[in-house]
């Protein structure tokens, strides 16, 4: 009888039910959403960041290895004048390693491209080093590079003070004294990804290095001079 009369009953949900479970429906609903938006902005984020930091990784290497290269002869400084923030020029060997040529190469950022132009030697003796004045390659190394910050340039330059690397870098650019003295060459880049959400401050990479231009250890002897490729 009881099943009967439920049966033969009209009732259904009524309105403020439905309201609730609406309600309830659109705030799961909502949360999902906002899970599912912080899931794929966290993933891109990550992976822009990874992207950008080998991107970094590469250059950064590609340009120590450069320095590593330069001391192709003993007191010859490889750093030369008018190297900036912006723009490291350098000496090293080219060719083989048999017989070592030397070329000029200029790694130089402009606007927010770093580019490598290498210049062949053209005639004379280490030091007179002669180079054309067209560069035989020039590369686009990486893009969207920029400064660490204000006060810490994508170059900068050291020589020796009381027998160990200097804590002041010197002025750019070089003149052609402090170009002889630079012992140690730091980079530090800035790189953004080519995609993602490169707003975020946390999405580009920041990467720092240094090379040394020297032959032996620096002398023990405070006041002994301690020079390039010595």
């Amino acid at each position: 009888m009881r099943l009967r009369n439920l049966l033969r009953s009209e009732r259904g949900t009524t309105m403020p039910e439905l309201l609730v479970g609406m309600a309830t429906g659109m705030i799961v609903m909502l949360g999902m959403t906002t899970l599912v938006i912080v899931t794929v902005h966290t993933t891109a984020r990550v992976s822009a960041r990874v992207d950008a930091t080998q991107r970094s990784r590469l250059t950064l290497t590609r340009v120590i290895d450069q320095l590593h290269s330069a001391c192709i002869a003993p007191k010859i400084p490889p750093i030369r004048k008018e190297s900036t923030s912006t723009s490291l020029r350098l000496i090293h060997a080219g060719g083989s390693q048999v017989s070592p040529v030397p070329t000029l190469t200029v790694f130089s950022l402009t606007g927010t491209t770093l580019t490598q132009s290498d210049y062949a030697w053209k005639s004379g003796a280490a030091p007179f080093w002669v180079f054309n004045t067209t560069p035989s390659a020039t590369t686009d190394v990486m893009k969207h590079v920029t400064p660490i910050s204000a006060t810490q340039p994508v170059f900068t330059y050291y020589g020796s003070s009381s027998g160990a690397i200097s804590g002041t870098p010197f002025v750019t650019p070089l003149s052609e004294l402090d170009a002889s003295r630079t012992i140690q060459v730091r980079i530090a880049l800035k790189t953004a990804p080519f995609k993602g959400p490169t707003a975020d401050e946390s999405t580009p990479s920041r990467i720092q290095g240094s090379a040394t231009l020297r032959l032996t250890a620096p002398s023990f002897n405070k006041e002994a001079p301690s020079l390039p490729c010595q």
